[in-house]
Parts: C-alpha cells; structure tokens; sequence
C-alpha cells in the first residue's frame, strides 16, 4: 500500500529540518578545526613546544579570535619578542604556522632549597608544566612565574606544607644572571655536616659547621660558604687550586607527620697541590725598588704559599704607597705554578698612578672654636704629599685631643672621616664629622 502524499503542514515541516541542516553544515565550513600547528623562526623551542605553550590542540574549532588569543599566549611568555600567525584551510582542516623570534636575553634558573627532590624530579616536572622551560626563562612574562606554579604543584603532590619565592639573583652591582627560586615554610634542618676529598682535618672546618648545623638548608648559602670560607682554608694553607663542587645533600623524613625531617650535607672538594713560594718579580715600580717590595712582602722562598699571608703582604705594600701620597696604586699578581716541584712564583704588575698632595680640611658638626681646633690639630698641612696612614693617627689621637671638653666628646658621639680625592689637581680634601 503506498503511503499517503504529505500534506501541506508537512511540507513545511520538512522544508525547516533541510534548511536547519543546511545551517548546520554552513557553520561547521565557517568553523574549521585545527589539522596542523606550524613554526617559523624559532630554534630554541621544538614545533611542538610552541604549539603546547599557544594552547592550540589538533582537532579543536577554531576561529581568528582563537588564533588571536593563541598567539598572545606566546607573546605573554615573554620568549618570543615577535609573534605573529598565519593559517591555510583545506577540506575543513587548518594549518596553523606561528612566526616567532626568539627573546635573545634569558636568565638561569637555580633552585635552592627544594631538598625533598632530586634535580631530575624538578626538572621534569616544570617542564611537562611549562612546555617552554629548558632550564631558563626570560626577564619578563609569565614564565617565571608560571615555573613557580609548577614548583607549588610539585610540592603539594608530595604533600609538602610550604610555598615557593623567586627572585633575581647576581653579582652585587651587576646585572641579574638568574632567577633564585626557594621553598619557604616548615624546613628540614641540617642535621650533620661531612667534609670529603681533601687531607685535612674535618675539625679546620669547625667554624663553618657551626654556622650550618640547626639552620635549614640553602644551596645558595652553601656554595657561598665553599666559595669563600671553604676555599680560604685550603689556600691559606698553600692549596692555591683547590675547588669546591656543589654540595651534596640528603634528606630524611621526620618520625611523623608533623616534623620537617632534617639534612644530612657533604662538601668535597679537589685540594690539588700544596705549593711554595719560589721568589717574585716586580714591573712598573719605579717608588719602591723590587727589594725594597720583596721585603714589604714579608715572603721568602720555600715559605708555604700561603693566601691570607701574601694578600696581607700585598696590603702593606698598598699602605706603603699610600704614605708616599699614591692613594690609587694597584697591584696585580700573576701566578706561574710548576707542578713538578710544587712551587709557585708570582710576577706582579704595579701601576702606582699620580702623586696626590694634602687639599683642605672640612669640619661638620662642631661649633665654629672646636672645629678650629680640630683643623689645626690636623698635621698635614695643604701642599703637603698626602699621607693616606695619617688619617687612622689622627682619629686614634689628635682628634681627642682636639675635642676635649666639646660636645663631642661624649660617648654617644659618632665622629667620621672620609676623605675627596680630586683627580684634576690630584689633591685631597679630608672632611671630619664630629656628630
């Protein structure tokens, strides 16, 4: 039996549902998805790292606001200083291509105190977070923040009850090199401290123990501490070379829940060669003759080459010149070493720079008689060579004697004294505050 012709109600019901399908497949050519995302420009980052970092996934909808908001992403991370994007569609599939240029100027980053992983673990971490991390981040953008976000995450799944800080980090007066970032909270402490490598005794190292034991762990702090005091042990014995590498450490959880655990820390250094002293050589001195320097030295062959005695040396050879009015004399040592006979000479270049004379005296915070008084007990007088030795004297002696029943000779009195060389008439002024 044939089915029944539609009636007119029906036909315009089926004219609705074609042109609704119509629509359909209208929008979706309107609305094509992401096949492909491409990079142009970029040799830091992989394709792939770009494409993680923009947000764009293969097979999602997209549309030139989508694009838009993508590339921005980019831009805001601060790695690229250019970015910009173009796309082809074929057959409802979109082929992305991001043109970067990369932010030349990035920064190191350090992490400091996250002592409840290996580097390895933080490493990974930050970087399946922040496809464009490698180990460095720009100045500016969301990347260094976003790797601390990275670091909280690692924290809390390891149910650990602290947050992390960042900043930059450097020579003091120099522009950044890196970014610091540190857990804050409730630390481990260090428990015990080992010292590895070297022929030494471990009770040498007993001050810079004290100075860790009980406090929690910074690998910053500990590489300043083998920089500085660690190394000058070794070289104040004559192991010129000797070299520290980062410390190690190893944490221990607490017996519960509630405590922080503690840190067990090994320095191990490579001493290298205990050397002596095998005689110097001098140039550029034309005050001092080179025997006249030798024996201000205070140094003599088969002497241990001692840091600490020659740079104490060096300094009386400074004050030296400092008495004969060459305030910026400069020494600069080059060490020779043979290793054979582990001996090591030194060749020293000495620019004395100009002969300064005695300018005026300036007194502050004193009444007119007293500061007087203290301008004539100033020996030296204008014209004088100027005697950079003197002013220690003076404030040892003649400066009380000056101010004797003043003001200023109360205990709660703060003098000073600083002096203003002047490199066009190589003068110098001395000013003296008595409050």
């Amino acid at each position: 039996m044939r089915a029944p012709l539609p009636g007119p109600s029906d036909v315009s019901h089926l004219v609705f549902v074609l042109f609704c399908l119509i629509g359909v497949t209208s929008g979706a050519q309107t609305q094509p998805t992401v096949g492909e995302v491409a990079v142009e420009g970029a040799s830091r980052f992989s394709a792939a790292q770009v494409a993680a970092a923009s947000g764009l996934k293969v097979g999602q909808a997209a549309d030139d606001p989508t694009l838009e908001a993508a590339a921005n992403r980019l831009s805001e991370t601060g790695a690229f200083s250019e970015v910009t994007y173009r796309y082809q569609t074929a057959n409802g599939k979109m082929t992305v291509t991001f043109q970067v240029v990369e932010e030349p100027r990035t920064l190191l980053c350090t992490f400091d105190n996250f002592v409840w992983f290996t580097p390895e673990d933080i490493d990974r971490a930050v970087r399946t977070e922040v496809p464009l991390f490698d180990g460095r981040v720009p100045v500016d953008g969301t990347l260094p923040k976003a790797v601390a976000t990275a670091l909280e995450h690692l924290l809390a799944r390891r149910h650990v009850a602290a947050h992390v800080i960042y900043r930059l980090s450097g020579q003091l007066g120099k522009p950044p090199t890196g970014y610091l970032y540190a857990a804050e909270g409730e630390m481990p402490t260090i428990k015990s401290v080992e010292y590895a490598g070297g022929p030494l005794d471990q009770t040498v190292f007993s001050v810079a123990t004290r100075r860790l034991l009980g406090r929690p762990f910074s690998a910053a702090y500990a590489r300043s501490l083998a920089d500085s005091d660690l190394t000058a042990i070794y070289q104040n014995l004559g192991y010129l070379r000797a070299h520290f590498a980062d410390a190690r450490w190893t944490f221990a959880p607490g017996e519960s829940s509630t405590e922080s655990g503690s840190v067990r820390v090994v320095f191990t250094v490579t001493p290298g060669l205990q050397y002596v002293w095998s005689g110097t050589d001098w140039a550029g001195n034309q005050t001092y003759s080179g025997a006249d320097l030798d024996q201000l030295l205070g140094m003599k062959a088969g002497d241990i080459a001692a840091a600490d005695k020659i740079a104490a040396g060096v300094d009386v050879i400074r004050e030296a010149y400092g008495r004969k009015g060459y305030i910026a004399a400069n020494l600069s040592p080059n060490q020779v070493f043979d290793d054979a006979t582990k001996q090591v000479h030194y060749s020293f270049k000495i620019l004395e720079g100009s002969q300064f004379h005695m300018g005026v005296v300036a007194v502050s915070g004193a009444d007119d008689k007293v500061a007087d008084r203290i301008r004539k007990a100033w020996r030296l007088k204008t014209g004088d060579v100027y005697d950079s030795s003197y002013m220690k004297e003076f404030m040892k002696k003649d400066y009380f004697a000056a101010i004797a029943g003043s003001p200023l000779a109360s205990p709660s009195a703060h003098p000073s004294i600083s002096i203003r060389p002047n490199a066009n008439t190589l003068t110098v002024d001395v000013v003296i505050t008595g409050n």
